[in-house]
């Protein structure tokens, strides 16, 4: 057990209890120890107790905070020593383990035991042998514990979370783990949040990246999505608000990059597909195949770059394959296309499809025939054939639609 006691004259005494997670100090009420003092910024520092020492981190704050007597980013304070933030002066304290009452339990046979061994705990069950590789990125580590471990609970362990409290250590992850998602705070020491988003994009497109930060602002909301966040989220101040956060994450893994992906154009429409992947800014190939042709969309960081439908490329292509309502589609993952054909903005480039698809059913609804007949030639009940309804002196059906186009012969020899 460990605790801080404040030792600075003129302030109220002040105490708080350590465990064995990260704690929060500073001015702001959100702080795990708050201390009410000019000199002790919002949230100056973190500690936490390793073995008999106390590691002391400082989050960027305005005066500083120093370690026996020198301005320190990080350091190991040692039980009994003090260490300051701005004015404050902070002793770090042990304080002697209670030494608990051995527990009396009844056993089955009507004897007193001590110390009865513990229930085993339940073996957890994965729901899928592969976790999901999510990266944290925060300068805080009390943050990156308690939002590491409330996704953990919320996923059943299907996340594996790794954390980062520096860009450097973000991107030594990255190399060295398949990430699925990372998640990054704008400030962060030496290179920010966008500028790391920028990073992850060029050196790692496949990776999905939100930004997660208390600075929200209408400029780095526009930067972030600019350099492939796909969502761009405030902080939310309780852990409800991080339980919709985490709803959203999860919601991206519904449309990830995997190979197999796959569904039916009758039950989602491929402009759909198209448009999600295009909006996460995603590297994808669209594999499309109908009994008519088969074809493919290379979706290049949310831009369509290539289509190729049978003989046909480009947007020809493309109009092609969104023309067809039957048939299969598959997500494959992204590789250079041997060309690029298309150019246009992927919004312009669904509205002309839907354009030239609306067209296609006007022309077809017109091959349906009504020819005038002479007045003085009446329907004659001979020859009139089984199916065809007569729909008065003045029109005759001339081509029925069963699943197939079948004409029929209304004219005089």
């Amino acid at each position: 057990m460990a605790k801080l006691v404040v030792i600075t004259k003129g302030l109220p005494a002040s105490t708080f209890e350590l465990g064995s997670h990260w704690v929060t100090i500073g001015r702001a009420p959100t702080n795990a120890f708050q201390i009410l003092e000019a000199s002790v910024s919002g949230h100056h520092c973190e500690v936490m107790v390793r073995g008999e020492e106390l590691m002391v981190r400082d989050m960027r704050s305005t005066n500083g905070t120093f370690i026996k007597g020198v301005l320190a980013n990080e350091g190991l304070v040692a039980a009994g020593e003090t260490f300051r933030l701005g004015d404050v002066e902070i002793r770090f304290e042990k304080i002697p383990a209670k030494v608990a009452p051995p527990k009396i339990s009844i056993s089955s046979a009507g004897v007193a035991e001590k110390n009865p061994p513990p229930k085993p705990a339940t073996a957890f069950l994965r729901k899928d042998d592969k976790k999901r590789q999510v990266l944290l990125v925060d300068d805080s580590m009390a943050f990156l514990e308690t939002l590491g471990e409330m996704f953990e609970t919320l996923s059943d362990k299907t996340w594996e979370i790794h954390r980062a409290a520096t860009a450097d250590q973000a991107l030594a992850i990255l190399q060295q783990h398949q990430i699925e998602l990372a998640v990054l705070d704008i400030n962060m020491p030496m290179l920010d949040g966008v500028q790391l988003l920028g990073v992850i994009q060029r050196r790692h497109p496949e990776v999905k990246k939100v930004v997660v930060t208390a600075h929200a602002t209408d400029a780095y909301r526009s930067s972030c999505l600019a350099n492939g966040a796909e969502l761009f989220l405030e902080k939310p101040l309780g852990p409800d608000g991080f339980v919709s956060i985490y709803n959203l994450l999860n919601d991206l893994f519904a449309w990830s990059q995997r190979e197999g992906f796959s569904g039916t154009l009758r039950q989602v429409g491929l402009t759909d597909v198209i448009q999600i992947e295009c909006l996460r800014r995603s590297s994808s190939i669209l594999e499309v195949i109908s009994p008519e042709t088969r074809g493919e969309i290379y979706i290049e960081v949310g831009a369509m770059v290539h289509a190729v439908a049978g003989v046909l490329t480009g947007e020809q292509a493309l109009y092609r394959l969104l023309a067809m309502s039957n048939g299969q589609f598959r997500v494959q993952p992204f590789r250079h296309p041997p060309q690029r054909t298309i150019n246009g903005a992927w919004e312009h480039l669904l509205m002309e499809a839907a354009r030239l698809t609306d067209e296609s059913s006007v022309r077809t609804s017109e091959d349906t025939v009504i020819m005038p007949r002479r007045p003085t030639e009446p329907p004659s009940a001979e020859s009139q054939e089984p199916g065809v309804k007569d729909l008065g002196d003045d029109v005759v059906v001339v081509s029925t639609y069963d699943g197939q186009w079948r004409p029929v012969d209304r004219s005089k020899k």
